[in-house]
């Protein structure tokens, strides 16, 4: 009989991790044993994003990444079938909410704005 992959070796070749290492990458995704102290770091995206002038820009840029991420979240529902496909849906309608929500903030600051 024919095996694509050969048998583990009969010994371990086991290497002795430096523990300075293992620290290194454990606090690198927050994993030590003081894990829960610690707050995750947060990632900041400012330098890759317009500088909004006022807070109605901020909002118009929002609701494009928004609209992006629908138009994403429905062709990946598209290609999908059973509950995976209801769980792509489902991201579908809560980015539709969010629109929604800022549709009717944005609507506030414009009758803000005029009146």
């Amino acid at each position: 009989m024919f095996k694509p992959t050969p048998n583990p070796p009969v010994t371990p070749s086991v290497e002795i991790i430096d523990p300075r290492i293992a620290d290194r990458a454990l606090s690198h995704y927050n994993l030590g044993p003081d894990a829960g102290s610690k707050a995750a770091p947060k990632t900041v995206l400012h330098g890759h994003l317009p500088d909004p002038r006022n807070q109605e820009d901020a909002l118009v840029n929002v609701y494009s990444i928004l609209q992006s991420a629908a138009a994403t979240a429905y062709e990946h529902a598209d290609n999908q079938t059973g509950s995976n496909r209801k769980v792509a849906m489902g991201v579908v309608h809560l980015i539709e909410l969010a629109q929604l929500r800022m549709d009717s903030v944005l609507d506030g600051q414009a009758a803000g704005a005029s009146g």
